[in-house]
C-alpha cells in the first residue's frame, strides 16, 4: 500500500476514534493508581486499627459471617504490600459484597459502595458505561488503536539522515513545530505499549476469540482444578478452621494469603500460600485443594511444560493493568498510558498541511508520506 494511502488512513481512523482513545486510556491510565485512590477515598477501610499479628483468615470468615448471617462468604484475601487490611467477598441472592476488615481484630471496617467514583471509572474504561454493548465497542476500538500503531510506525520513518532528530522534542522552535515533534517522538516511544495495550485489551472484549487465535499460534493448556468426591454417606464436612489447618500441614513455613471457598458441590476448598507477609502483588502463590467434604488432599493435574500460549493468556491481565511489580511499573504504565491522548491532542492540532509547512516541519512530513523508499 502506498504510504501516502497509509498516512491518510492513520489520519481518518484517528480522526473517528480519537476521543475514544482519549477517554480510555486516561482512564486506564488513573486505575494504575487504583487502590491508591481507594485508600484516599475510603480511608477508614484501609487503616488498621492497631500494630499486632496478622489474625488469622477464619477469624475473618467467622467475622463476616456474624455481620451478614444471611450471607455465603465467598473467600478472603490477606493483606497485601498495596492493601493493608484483609479483603473479603459475600453473597446474598444477587447483591455482592466488597468487605474490608481490620487485618488485627479481624472486626469489620466497612462495605466498598456499589456505586463510586473508583467504579464509574472501571465501568468508563472497560464498558464505556454501556454494559455488554459497551465493551464489544470496546474490542472494536481495541482494532482501530492496533491500526493506528501500524500505521503510525510505518508514517513515522522520516529517513536515514532524520530519524534521530524524530526522537526529541526541540522546544526552542516554534510552537507548531514543537507539536509535531512531540507527536513524532511520543509515538516512537511508546508505540510499542500502546500495542501492547490495544492487543491485551481485545481479549477482554473478546476473551473467547482471543483465546482461540493464541491456541492456533501456539496450544494452551487446558486445567480443570481437582474436584470434590460426593457428599453421599459421609460424615459432617469438617469446619474452616480444620480445612485451612489441613491445608497448612501441606505447605510447611508459609503464609496464607487467600482461601476461595467452595462455590458449588464439586468445588475444592482452595488455601493459597506466599512465602512472603505481606504478599506483594503478583506474587507466585502455592495452591492447595481439599475435599470440601473429607478435608482431603486432592491431586493437581500432573504439570505440563509450558507453551508459548499458556505463557501469553498467564501474562495478558498483569500487563494490560501494570500490577505484576512494584511502584516503578505502575508509574511507568502511567506516563506512558497518557502518550495516546497526548498524541490525540497532538495530532489534531497538527490539522491541516498549511501551517506544518509554515512552522518547518514539512520535509519531515513529506518523507513520512513520501511513496518513495530512497532513504
Amino acid at each position: 500500500m502506498p504510504r501516502r494511502l497509509i498516512f491518510q488512513a492513520h489520519l481518518w481512523i484517528g480522526v473517528a476514534t480519537g476521543l475514544y482513545i482519549f477517554v480510555v486510556c486516561a482512564s486506564g491510565a488513573a486505575l494504575v493508581f487504583r487502590i491508591d485512590m481507594q485508600r484516599a477515598l475510603y480511608p477508614d477501610l484501609f487503616t488498621p486499627s492497631a500494630a499486632g499479628p496478622v489474625a488469622d483468615p477464619v477469624a475473618v470468615m467467622e467475622s463476616v459471617t456474624s455481620a451478614y448471617p444471611g450471607d455465603r462468604v465467598s473467600g478472603v484475601d490477606a493483606p497485601t504490600t498495596f492493601r493493608p487490611t484483609y479483603l473479603a467477598y459475600s453473597t446474598s441472592g444477587n447483591r455482592f459484597r466488597t468487605l474490608l476488615l481490620d487485618p488485627v481484630t479481624a472486626t469489620l471496617l466497612g462495605e466498598l459502595d456499589d456505586r463510586s467514583f473508583i467504579r464509574d471509572l472501571q465501568d468508563l474504561h472497560f464498558d464505556l458505561l454501556g454494559g455488554r454493548t459497551g465493551r464489544l465497542v470496546n474490542g472494536i476500538g481495541a482494532f482501530c488503536l492496533v491500526a493506528m500503531c501500524l500505521t503510525g510506525a510505518v508514517i513515522w520513518w522520516p529517513g536515514r539522515t532524520n530519524w534521530r532528530r524524530s526522537l526529541k522534542v526541540d522546544f526552542t522552535r516554534q510552537w507548531k513545530r514543537v507539536t509535531w515533534d512531540l507527536h513524532s517522538a511520543a509515538g516512537f516511544w511508546s508505540v510499542a505499549f500502546i500495542l501492547m495495550w490495544a492487543v491485551t485489551g481485545a481479549y477482554f472484549a473478546f476473551p473467547s476469540g482471543f483465546r482461540s487465535a493464541v491456541n492456533r499460534i501456539s496450544p494452551i493448556t487446558v486445567t480443570r482444578a481437582p474436584q470434590s468426591s460426593s457428599r453421599v454417606g459421609q460424615s459432617p464436612a469438617p469446619t474452616w478452621r480444620e480445612m485451612v489447618d489441613q491445608a497448612q500441614r501441606h505447605a510447611p513455613g508459609q503464609h496464607v494469603a487467600r482461601v476461595v471457598l467452595p462455590f458449588d458441590d464439586k468445588a475444592a476448598f482452595l488455601v493459597m500460600f506466599s512465602s512472603v507477609r505481606p504478599a506483594p502483588p503478583g506474587a507466585d502463590l502455592t495452591s492447595v485443594y481439599l475435599d470440601q467434604y473429607t478435608g482431603a488432599l486432592l491431586a493437581e493435574a500432573a504439570p505440563s511444560a509450558r507453551t508459548a500460549g499458556d505463557v501469553i493468556m498467564t501474562w495478558v491481565a498483569p500487563l494490560h493493568v501494570g500490577n505484576f511489580a512494584g511502584n516503578g511499573v505502575r508509574v511507568v504504565w502511567l506516563v506512558l498510558g497518557l502518550a495516546p491522548p497526548v498524541l490525540f491532542v497532538t495530532g489534531f492540532t497538527i490539522g491541516g498541511r498549511g501551517w506544518c509547512d509554515r512552522a518547518g516541519c514539512a520535509p519531515q512530513r513529506a518523507a513520512a508520506i513520501s511513496d518513495s523508499s530512497a532513504e
